[in-house]
Order: structure tokens, then C-alpha cells, then sequence
């Protein structure tokens, strides 16, 4: 190999090297943001609020994926390419994209959805009040992460992390904190409301960032800015993806609410953060590689990133399977310690969605691979029928096992999926996604 041909290796080594630190920072944030929200609400709100807010905020998540209209997975695909020449014109019409797509989710939500779901909860009253609040904030939640995978994809790690998945919840732990602290006795929807309010902001400052770093990128290139109507189109396949990613198992939250007290649903709110909190080492691989697929994938060159997924796999494969054996060994006195009395049933849901995660860390990023390698409609494919599967077994088993049965819905699909698509994506892209267990490749 030539010098020039080292210190190029060299130089991708170190930015790997920097855009992983970015990752894991990010997720290290939301990882502690995601406990201490949980830890503070729990804490803080009577066992009937805290259900409440598990509700709404699941709904959020499930709604936003809804208005992204896989426009997380687009911004990356467009804009990791370097001769991206026209970025701003990719980033506003991206940005008209959503709009149309969160105007729509938003009266869905808000005329159907939203008051048929109160509805159906255990007792309606609780819930009614936060349908209106969940419409407001849907379009700060929906455009946080397709500005987050934007900035990604132009090599802005950094300011990926400033703006992550963590905003919500450090917004929520200071409010519910600070309100509890001048004992004003503030009713929870206004504390929401407030939030409401600071995250539209912070994520109206994140969209002025990303015009202006693409303006700083605009240069010569020959990849045309598609329209906002193809951008929505490229969209569609990734659409079913990342809805079914996010019903599987957060969905289960509200959907246990049709057959459980408010209580079990606090519980199994707690179990599915948990869980969510041990897909962190896999997720710090996936938003790390996602880019790199995408330009790899452009260039030809797909088989050379082999060596890179399997080591991020066998790492977080061997942090997850730690994580998941220390919370077995602890979780009887742990949970009931830090979330208070009652929470200590989220221990047998929680192990059992464990299973699911563990599998996903094994199996590695491969949706990633395939969604980001031209093999969308095959990803969303096997997700539409692990969503299919997740809620026909939690309807079948919630009334009779409550969480507990939700949780296992849940891993029995995440399960089934991934090994599906790991085979999947060894046969058509020759590319293994399982840990490298031999001598180091690449």
C-alpha cells in the first residue's frame, strides 16, 4: 500500500474514531436523561400521572416516526454523499417534505385518533386531557431527528449531539424538578405545556443550524435535489420501518392501557425504558455506520465495512449481555430501590424484553444495512409482519398476563425480525452482520 494509501486509511480510522466518541456522548446523554426522567418521575408524580405521561409520551414517539415519514432515513441517504453539491435546496425540501407529513398525522391525531385512544384507557378522564398537548408537540418531536440524522450525515457529530434525543428529557427532569422544588403544586399538563414550548424552540434553533452548515457546504456537484413529493416517496418503505421500530415495544405502553388499571402501566412503562436503555451499545453502532453504509453503499465498496459492523457488533453484544446479567442478578432490590415501592414487578417484563435486545445486539445493524443499501422494501417487509406479530400475541396475552405478556410479544418479534434479516443480509449484499469472533478483518 502507497503512503498515500495509509494516511488515508489513517485519516477514516481517526474520524471513526471521533464520530463513535460523538455517538457514545449522545447516548451516554440519553441514556442518563432516560433514568433520571424515569427515576424523577416515578418519584415525583403520583402513580396515576406518571402512567399518564407514559401514555402521551409513548403516543408522541409513535406519532412522530408516523409524521417523519422516513425522512430520518432519506436525510441520510441524500446528504451523506459528498457531492451533494445543492445541501440547502436538500435540507428545505426535506423540511417541506415533513411539514406536509406532520400536518397530516396531526389531524389524524387530533380529530380521531387522539379521543378514541382516551377513550379506551382505564379510566378515560386521565388521559383525555393530554390529546390536544400530544397535537401541539408533535412537530418539534418529528423534526428533532431528521435534523439529528441531517447533521450526522454532513459529518456534524458534534452538534448531533447537541441537539439529541436527550432534549425532551433534560426539558422534563428540570421542570418536574423545579416545580416540585417551589411546592407551587403546578398541575402536570401545564408542566407539560411549558415543555411543549422549550423543545419547539430548541429544535427551531437546530433547523436555523442545519440551513446554515449546509449553505457552508454548498459547493460543485452533480447530485440534483429531488422534490419534496419524491423525497416523501423515497420515504414510504422506511415509513413502515421506523413505525414498526417504535411500536415494538413502546406501543405496548398504550396499547396495555385498552386492558390494565393505569398502575401496570407505570410498570411496564419502567420495563420498556429499561429495555430501550440496554439497546444503547447497539444503537452507538448504528448511528455511527449509518452514514458510512449509505456512502459506501454509492461507491461500490459495501464488502470493505465488514470488518468495521462486525467489531461494533461483538462489542455491543458483549456490554449488552453484561448489562442484562447485572440487572438479573440485582433487579429484585435495585428496581423497588430506585423507582419506589411497586416497581419492582417491572423486573420480570423488563428481563423478558431482554431477550429481544439481546438478539438485536447479536445480529447487529442489518436493517441498517439493508434500509441504507437499496433493500428498503425487503426491511420494511419484515418489520410490517414483526409489528403484525407483536400485537396480535399483546392482545392475546395482555388481558390474562398484563405486562408481563406484552413484554414477551415484544421479544418474540424483535427476535424473529433481526435473525431474519442478518440471514437476509448475508445472502444478498455479502455482508455478515454477527460478531467476528476470529482474527481481525478489515
Amino acid at each position: 500500500m502507497s503512503a498515500r494509501g495509509r494516511h488515508a486509511g489513517v485519516a477514516r480510522e481517526e474520524r471513526l474514531g471521533r464520530d463513535t466518541g460523538f455517538v457514545v456522548a449522545g447516548q451516554v446523554a440519553a441514556v442518563v436523561s432516560a433514568f433520571l426522567f424515569t427515576l424523577v418521575g416515578a418519584r415525583l408524580l403520583s402513580v396515576e400521572d406518571f402512567g399518564a405521561l407514559s401514555w402521551a409520551l409513548s403516543w408522541l414517539a409513535f406519532l412522530a416516526v408516523l409524521g417523519q415519514f422516513g425522512l430520518t432515513q432519506v436525510a441520510t441517504i441524500t446528504l451523506a454523499r459528498r457531492d451533494t453539491g445543492d445541501a440547502p435546496t436538500v435540507v428545505r425540501r426535506l423540511l417541506l417534505a415533513q411539514a406536509a407529513g406532520v400536518g397530516v398525522v396531526v389531524g389524524l391525531w387530533a380529530l380521531a385518533v387522539g379521543p378514541l385512544a382516551a377513550g379506551a384507557g382505564t379510566p378515560p378522564g386521565i388521559y383525555a386531557p393530554l390529546v390536544a398537548l400530544v397535537a401541539v408537540w408533535l412537530p418539534a418531536a418529528a423534526v428533532g431527528p431528521v435534523v439529528v440524522n441531517a447533521l450526522r450525515a454532513r459529518g456534524r457529530f458534534g452538534w448531533s449531539l447537541v441537539f439529541g434525543e436527550h432534549v425532551r428529557r433534560v426539558l422534563l427532569i428540570g421542570l418536574l424538578a423545579g416545580t416540585a422544588a417551589a411546592a407551587t403544586g403546578t398541575p402536570l399538563t401545564t408542566v407539560l405545556w411549558w415543555a411543549v414550548g422549550l423543545e419547539s424552540a430548541v429544535y427551531a434553533a437546530a433547523v436555523l443550524v442545519l440551513l446554515r452548515i449546509a449553505r457552508a457546504d454548498e459547493g460543485p456537484g452533480d447530485a440534483a435535489a429531488a422534490s419534496p413529493w419524491a423525497l416523501l416517496h423515497l420515504g414510504s418503505a422506511f415509513t413502515v420501518v421506523t413505525l414498526t421500530s417504535a411500536a415494538v415495544p413502546q406501543a405496548g405502553v398504550w396499547l396495555l392501557a385498552a386492558f390494565a388499571p393505569v398502575e401496570e402501566v407505570a410498570v411496564l412503562s419502567v420495563a420498556v425504558r429499561i429495555a430501550l436503555l440496554l439497546l444503547t451499545p447497539a444503537a452507538i453502532g448504528m448511528r455511527t455506520l449509518a452514514p458510512r453504509i449509505a456512502a459506501a453503499h454509492e461507491r461500490g465498496r459495501l464488502p470493505a465495512l465488514e470488518g468495521a459492523i462486525r467489531r461494533f457488533t461483538l462489542w455491543s453484544t458483549a456490554v449488552t449481555t453484561l448489562a442484562v446479567l447485572v440487572l438479573a442478578a440485582t433487579g429484585a432490590w435495585l428496581l423497588p430501590a430506585v423507582f419506589g415501592a411497586g416497581y419492582g414487578e417491572a423486573l420480570v417484563p423488563t428481563l423478558l424484553m431482554a431477550v429481544g435486545v439481546l438478539v438485536n445486539a447479536w445480529t447487529g445493524p442489518c436493517a441498517v444495512l439493508l434500509s441504507h443499501a437499496g433493500h428498503q422494501r425487503t426491511v420494511a417487509t419484515s418489520s410490517a409482519l414483526a409489528a403484525a406479530a407483536f400485537f396480535g400475541l399483546s392482545v392475546l396475552l395482555a388481558p390474562s398476563w398484563g405486562a408481563e405478556g406484552v413484554a414477551a410479544a415484544a421479544a418474540v418479534a424483535m427476535s424473529t425480525r433481526n435473525v431474519a434479516l442478518a440471514r437476509i443480509a448475508h445472502r444478498s449484499l455479502g455482508v455478515r452482520t454477527v460478531p467476528a469472533l476470529g482474527r481481525r478483518e478489515g
